[in-house]
């Protein structure tokens, strides 16, 4: 998908960096804990190390947005998403809990010049004796992971897939790949560039999904109400403005 006209791109930082500034520059992963504070439900953008918008040096790139909750009657929370993907205390992670983990593993191997694991990815469970064969791999996935940078956004409307997370998470995921003629590719050393998903590397973002969606621009609406509620320029939150989905 290109882009012909950049206003809706530009407007959409402008708000992240509102977002951002509101949030006090958000929180590394590595750092995180549920105790601080999390909404039950919302939408987050991760940003990683040494990835910049191209056209502004100022501002971090997004790499990757997320939310949860977007099948009827689904009980997840936000936190409940991040700590699948940052990975347990200890250092350690499960890739099948987390389709990041999986991405990310797979593309450290490929960067690595090592064989991808033949149970990376590989069904919804695995035995011990697996699971300590993939320790290693798993381990240097939270180490990337953790250095990380989140920002969040509160979206309390019911789980569904016409909830307002879902409508920001496909336009916003739809507005910021690139597909190779963007304004804000990513770097030569970005980890995604050896993803064996042409998706991502096309995208410049870790996802799949949406990556050749039409975006509508009236999300930026959505967006910038629930970006003032999470900062507490709103009085609370909002019930789903998506009437009907998209």
């Amino acid at each position: 998908m290109i882009v012909e006209n950049n206003d809706d791109y530009t407007r959409f930082y402008r708000l992240i960096e509102s977002l951002r500034q509101g949030l006090g520059g958000g929180r590394i992963l590595c750092e995180c804990s549920g105790r601080l504070g999390w909404p039950a439900r919302g939408v987050y953008f991760l940003f990683e190390p040494g990835e910049m918008c191209q056209s502004d040096r100022e501002l971090p790139r997004i790499v990757r947005v997320g939310t949860h909750a977007v099948s009827t009657g689904s009980k997840s929370s936000l936190w409940g998403r991040l700590r699948a993907h940052r990975g347990n205390n200890s250092g350690g992670g499960n890739h099948r809990g987390s389709i990041l983990r999986l991405h990310i593993g797979a593309a450290l191997m490929a960067r690595d010049g090592k064989p991808l694991l033949p149970s990376w990815g590989k069904g919804s469970s695995a035995p011990k004796g697996i699971r300590i064969a993939e320790e290693p791999l798993e381990r240097q996935v939270s180490a990337y992971i953790g250095g990380m940078r989140i920002l969040w956004l509160a979206v309390s409307d019911e789980p569904g897939p016409n909830s307002d997370r879902a409508y920001i998470e496909r336009n916003a995921i739809g507005l910021l790949s690139n597909s190779g003629s963007f304004p804000d590719p990513p770097s030569q050393e970005w980890l995604g560039r050896n993803s064996q998903k042409p998706a991502i590397r096309s995208s410049g973002l870790w996802n799949v999904d949406y990556t050749d969606y039409e975006y509508d621009p009236s999300f930026l609406d959505v967006l910038e109400r629930c970006a003032d509620t999470t900062v507490g320029d709103s009085l609370a939150p909002r019930p789903s403005t998506v009437a009907g989905g998209s």
